[in-house]
Formats: structure tokens, sequence, C-alpha cells
């Protein structure tokens, strides 16, 4: 149900009330909460994303990174793993905290208090899916 980012290319990256990445194959990754960037050799730093149209701080200038791997902790925390840095979105308790956004309308959102929220890609034949959105515990949503 996480789908696999490994190896997918950062082709934007940008702040405007979150922070927005954007992979080469167009999947959207927007985290809503503070982003704390963690590096080997250094402290954590976190860095406030709701703002309107604002600069990158260097630490969260990405374009061009790979991402080697998408974590989601069993409490909804999400970490982004790149080769130099994590970024990470912590739960919110009063709104969306973080939410993946895919090819064919796929959707993966981490609710308020950290429930994760799955969505189906949509289907592209005559056939009209039915699958309603899941809760990742498999659980009507």
């Amino acid at each position: 149900m996480i789908p696999d980012f490994a190896g997918k290319t950062i082709l934007i990256a940008k702040i405007d009330y979150g922070f927005y990445l954007w992979t080469a194959d167009n999947w959207e990754i927007r985290l809503a909460v503070s982003v704390v960037v963690s590096a080997a050799g250094a402290q954590p730093v976190e860095i406030e994303v709701d703002v309107p149209d604002s600069p990158l701080p260097p630490e969260l200038d990405v374009v061009g990174a790979t991402i080697t791997q998408l974590l989601v902790a069993e409490d909804g925390h999400l970490g982004v793993q790149l080769a130099d840095r994590q970024l990470t979105a912590r739960v919110a308790n009063d709104y969306e905290a973080w939410q993946i956004a895919g090819q064919d309308g796929e959707r993966l959102i981490c609710m308020p208090g950290g429930e994760l929220v799955h969505f189906p890609p949509v289907r592209r034949d005559s056939t009209p899916s039915n699958t309603p959105p899941t809760r990742v515990d498999g659980a009507p949503a």
C-alpha cells in the first residue's frame, strides 16, 4: 500500500504553506507540518514550512536528489530518506500532517492523530472501480 520511492528523483521542491516535493515521474509529497532534517554528524534541524511562498533553506534544497527510501512509522510519522539526509514529518493532532499523491489518483494521507488512509489508483479501463478508500489497517475509511 505504501509506494516504493527508492530511486525516484526530486524534480521540484517548494515551500508554500507546506513543503512540496514532486518527483520526475509525477508523484507529489506534501508535508503540512514542520520538517525535521537529520544528517549524519549534525544536530537535527526543525524548519517551519507553514509560510507563504518562501525560498528554500539549504537543508531543504533537495532538487536533483534521489530518494533512497520512504519510511512510514506505525504511529504515522513520515521519513523521506535521501543519500545525505532524512526529512521527517511528524503526526499532527488537528489536521492532515502529510500526504502522497501519485499516478492515476492514488493517494496516501496521514489523518489527524496518525491514522493512514489509502485511496487506490483510479481504473482507466471501462470497468468502474467499486474499491472504496481504506485505512491502512484494512478497515473502511
